[in-house]
C-alpha cells in the first residue's frame, strides 16, 4: 500500500501567513538537503519529492531556487522533472544546472547513452558525492546536520510540523541506525525533573537517553514552542500521558499556552517512530561534530602559558640542582 501524502499540499499556499514570516523557503532547503543527502530513493520517495519540490518553487524567491539547483548541481540521481523545471528557471537559477549530465543533449551514434551519462562525472565529482553521502546507509554526515539542525529550530511551528512528518518519506533513516539508550526508567524520571523543575536535570536525563550532547538537550529544553520535547518523547517510547504533563511543565511557556500543549498532542498523535528518529539522526550526527571541535580545538592562550612554563618547572626541581633548604643546610 502506498504511503500517505502527509503533506497536505493545499497548505503550502497559506504557510507561514500566520506568523507574517514565509517559511517555505526553509522547508525547501531542508527537505532538498535531506533528500540529495541518499545516494538513491525509491520512486515513491522520488515520487513524493518531486510534488513537494514543484509547488514550493513556485512560491520561493530566485536565491532560494538557486541554493536547490546548487544542490543538485554534484548530484548523481536528482529527480528529472524539478532538474527540468530548474533548467527553463531565470538565467541564475539555470546555469547552475547547465553542465548537468541529465540536461546534456543526447550522445552522438558510439558514444555513451544521455541517461547514463552520469557515470562520465570527474572522479574528484564523485568522491566529493560520496563524501557528502557518507554510505549508502544514509548517515547523515555532521555539517550537514549541523545546518538542519539549525533550520529546523529556526522554523515556524507549521513548517515544523511538516519537516517532521515528511521525513521519514523524503530522507527515510535505515532500520538500526538510530541508537537510544534502553532505560525503562527514563520515562518516569524524565517526568519527576520536569514536575520539580529541574530543567537541568531533565536535560540530563534526555542527552544522555538520546545520546546526544547537553548543549543540544538544553536547546531542545528551552526551545518555547515545544516540537523537540515531542520529537524526543516518540523516539523514547514515552505514554502520551506523561509526556503531556511534560510538555506542561518543563517549558513555561510552552506549558502556559493551553493551545499550544493541544497543537503538541496532536503532533505527537501523528508523529510517526520513524519521523522521530530521522530528527534523532540529524541530533546524534550534529553532536559527533561538535564532539570533533571539542578534541581538536586549539590550546588557549592561557594553556599555552602554562605549557611554556613547565620545562622552566621542571629544570628548577630537577634531582642534580641543589634545593633552596639544602643550601642553607651546607653554609
Amino acid at each position: 500500500m502506498e504511503k500517505q501524502n502527509f503533506f497536505g499540499l493545499e497548505g503550502l499556499t497559506d504557510l507561514g501567513v500566520r506568523n507574517r514570516i514565509d517559511m517555505r523557503p526553509t522547508l525547501l532547503r531542508v527537505l532538498t538537503d535531506l533528500y540529495v543527502h541518499r545516494f538513491s530513493h525509491t520512486p515513491h520517495e522520488e515520487r513524493h519529492y518531486t510534488e513537494l519540490a514543484l509547488r514550493l518553487l513556485e512560491a520561493v524567491d530566485t536565491s532560494t531556487r538557486v541554493a536547490v539547483a546548487k544542490r543538485f548541481s554534484r548530484y548523481l540521481s536528482p529527480p528529472l522533472r524539478v532538474l527540468r523545471w530548474l533548467a527553463r528557471d531565470v538565467p541564475e537559477v539555470a546555469a547552475e544546472l547547465r553542465a548537468h549530465p541529465l540536461l546534456q543533449p543526447p550522445a552522438l551514434t558510439g558514444e555513451a547513452p544521455a541517461d547514463t551519462a552520469a557515470t562520465s562525472i570527474a572522479d574528484g565529482d564523485i568522491s566529493r558525492e560520496k563524501q557528502h553521502r557518507g554510505d549508502p546507509s544514509g548517515v547523515i554526515d555532521p555539517i550537514t546536520a549541523i545546518e538542519l539542525n539549525d533550520l529546523f529550530f529556526a522554523a515556524a511551528a507549521d513548517a515544523r510540523r511538516l519537516i517532521l512528518l515528511n521525513l521519514p518519506i523524503v530522507a527515510p533513516v535505515p532500520a538500526g541506525r538510530v541508537r537510544v539508550l534502553g532505560d525503562r526508567s527514563i520515562s518516569q524520571r524524565l517526568e519527576a525533573a520536569a514536575l520539580s523543575g529541574k530543567r537541568e536535570d531533565f536535560a540530563h536525563h534526555l542527552a544522555g537517553a538520546l545520546l546526544i550532547s547537553r548543549e543540544q538537550a538544553r536547546r531542545i529544553v528551552r526551545d518555547e514552542r515545544g516540537e523537540p520535547v515531542v520529537v524526543a518523547g516518540k523516539a523514547l517510547s514515552v505514554p502520551r500521558d506523561v509526556l503531556y504533563r511534560i510538555l506542561m511543565f518543563v517549558n513555561p511557556v510552552v506549558g502556559h499556552s493551553v493551545e499550544r500543549v493541544y497543537a503538541l498532542a496532536a503532533l505527537y498523535n501523528e508523529l510517526t517512530a520513524a519521523g522521530a528518529e530521522g530528527m534523532l539522526a540529524i541530533w546524534q550526527a550534529a553532536e559527533r561534530s561538535e564532539r570533533a571541535k571539542t578534541e581538536y580545538r586549539p590550546l588557549a592562550w592561557d594553556d599555552e602559558a602554562r605549557r611554556r612554563a613547565r620545562p622552566g618547572a621542571a629544570v628548577h626541581h630537577s634531582a642534580g640542582a641543589p634545593r633552596i633548604n639544602e643550601r642553607r643546610s651546607a653554609s
